[in-house]
């Protein structure tokens, strides 16, 4: 075989690789440590101060595990009368990192660091943010559009939200005996 065939094959198998594969693999897939102590900062301003701050760290723990864990192309429950399946997106660490960057700028252009803001400032950040994606509502789980609104999405949809709004363990998303279901809740304790 000529050395000039052999290159020649060879070119062609490179040329028809799928790099645009390549690409995606070159994107963050989680988010990083400056990122999720923005998130730290952000969580106190768009969730519940009656959380605390230790549920406040352990919420946005969990949303940073739940970017890190997020898997593309799994199957999405399709519900009755939708016969289409539908499947999971790319992963959404690369606009959140996006947006994070873009909310810790906004921070230091007013003048410090986001948690250094009075409450008016975080919010007014935090909702300039949000509208230049146009979410009009909650979405039922976080659908990769905004990281605060995912983050939000992520606790308000939640079983233990639903808990903590009754003050009761209802314990909507778990699963329990229907002889449990017939009963008034027990009281939440703090």
């Amino acid at each position: 075989m000529k050395r000039r065939t052999l290159l020649q094959g060879f070119a062609t198998v490179v040329a028809s690789l799928p790099f645009a594969r390549l690409k995606a693999f070159a994107e963050p897939r989680e988010l990083t440590p400056e990122a999720v102590a923005t998130l730290h900062e952000i969580a106190p301003t768009v969730l519940p101060a009656s959380l605390g701050a230790d549920r406040l760290k352990a919420t946005v723990d969990k949303f940073a595990e739940w970017t890190r864990n997020y898997r593309e192309g799994v199957p999405l429950q399709h519900g009755y009368g939708h016969p289409r399946l539908r499947k999971t997106g790319p992963t959404p660490a690369p606009t959140y990192l996006a947006q994070l960057t873009a909310i810790d700028a906004a921070a230091k252009a007013k003048g410090g660091s986001f948690a250094s803001l009075d409450a008016t400032a975080r919010r007014a950040i935090v909702e300039e943010s949000i509208a230049k994606t146009d979410i009009r509502n909650l979405p039922p789980r976080p659908s990769g559009q905004h990281v605060v609104v995912d983050l939000m999405a992520l606790y308000f949809r939640s079983s233990e939200a639903n808990d903590d709004c009754y003050n009761a363990l209802i314990n909507r998303e778990i699963c329990r005996p229907i002889a449990v279901t017939i009963t008034k809740p027990k009281p939440k304790h703090a």
